[in-house]
């Protein structure tokens, strides 16, 4: 639990900041691409001259006072190169223009963009009329550069984004600590206290007995009985949900998967019988897997209780073990009452319990699906509950590694 919580606070803090710094990567890096353009076309500006609003010149505006150079559209600049588009078909109107540069300036008649980069030039282009006017400027080197900023800017954006992690990390750790020190020393307590509770209920549990033999069965000491069974299950099931909480798997033996689930399960039949029940199954063979088996028997036990115990006479519990890619699959159904809506996470807390009168008399304590959810998240897995028409199914996720 305390690791989950790690995760999820470590998660939020390096989403949340990644965010932002990747929002001013970005900017920079399309900050910089505009600059690269619009100083490109400020040069040829200052070339070409400005030819006014009437001649729907959509160019970027020349720079506060230069003095523009205006040349026929006949001459030749080195590097700029002017086309004329009609059609798909690009006409030179200035500099000996080869045919893979035609290419270019059909391709940027058909961008969107008034302005851009295509390749080694930076393009500009003008709707007049049904002809498109476009202007090649061949920036190889400011392009290069542009390039190298970019590339800077990410490499930055990426150090960053693990610097974040890191620090994030680090933080956690810190905020943490004392809570998983409680929590450590609330385990701790579960535990001697279990251990404790034990003794003295042997000793009461003896007693009874022994009283039983001097003045015969009656009911006060069926009570007594009833209570120590009582107590004996809540013990075992703090010590079990003690042992549970520590997420480092005990054993890493690998273990036949498919007969754990079966003979699990199977073991069942009898209390199935007696309430008109019927278990099916559909075990997928010989799979195998590395862990602790007893984790999986007291998820499948557990899960396959409940699963009969909400299951109407002549109904049917079908218990189900697949695997798809690298993850166990485990499928307990019953057809009976589904569970409320708004009860199907907070089945997973601790002590908690839907119907407390029914619980309490079949001594359920509201323990046993914490566990089970605990054992799951040893490996990397969790169990979920679906209620549909009737068939309420508590599906099982183990990684296998």
């Amino acid at each position: 639990m305390i690791n989950n919580l790690k995760r999820k606070i470590i998660l939020i803090v390096t989403l949340s900041l990644s965010v932002i710094m990747i929002g001013v990567t970005v900017f920079f890096a399309v900050n910089s691409y505009r600059e690269t353009v619009n100083q490109a076309g400020i040069m040829v500006d200052r070339f070409i001259g400005d030819k006014g609003p009437d001649n729907n010149d959509n160019r970027m505006p020349i720079e506060e006072n230069a003095t523009p150079r205006t040349f026929d559209l006949e001459e030749d600049i080195e590097g700029v190169y002017r086309f004329s588009v009609s059609n798909g078909e690009a006409a030179a109107v200035s500099g000996n223009a080869e045919s893979d540069i035609k290419e270019l300036a059909q391709q940027a008649a058909e961008k969107s963009a008034d302005n851009g980069i295509i390749k080694n030039y930076i393009y500009r282009k003008r709707v007049i009329g049904d002809k498109t006017d476009i202007t090649l400027i061949e920036s190889a080197d400011s392009i290069k550069n542009l390039n190298i900023n970019i590339i800077v800017i990410f490499t930055v954006c990426v150090f960053s984004v693990l610097l974040i992690f890191f620090i994030s990390k680090k933080i956690t750790n810190t905020i943490v600590k004392p809570v998983e020190e409680t929590f450590s020393k609330q385990k701790q307590f579960i535990s001697d206290a279990s251990h404790e509770l034990k003794t003295p209920l042997a000793v009461i549990e003896a007693n009874a007995g022994v009283l039983e033999t001097e003045i015969g069965e009656n009911k006060w000491i069926n009570y007594i009985h009833n209570e120590i069974e009582s107590m004996n299950k809540l013990v075992n099931d703090l010590l079990l949900l003690a042992k549970s909480e520590d997420i480092k798997q005990s054993t890493k033996d690998i273990f036949d998967l498919s007969k754990t689930v079966e003979l699990t399960a199977a073991g069942f039949e009898g209390l199935a019988f007696e309430k008109g029940v019927k278990i099916q199954f559909e075990i997928e063979k010989e799979l195998k897997m590395q862990g602790n088996g007893e984790d999986i028997k007291h998820i499948v036990s557990t899960l396959t209780d409940n699963a009969i115990k909400h299951t109407e006479k002549d109904g049917i519990v079908s218990v189900m073990l697949k695997k798809h890619k690298n993850e166990y699959i485990i499928e307990v159904k019953n057809e009976g009452e589904e569970i409320k809506e708004e009860d199907r996470e907070r089945i997973f807390e601790r002590f908690y319990r839907v119907d407390k009168a029914r619980n309490r008399a079949e001594k359920r304590y509201g323990l046993g699906l914490s566990i089970a959810k605990q054992c799951a998240q040893k490996y990397n897995g969790d169990i979920k509950v679906y209620c549909k028409d009737g068939v309420t199914t508590f599906r099982v996720t183990l990684i296998s590694k």
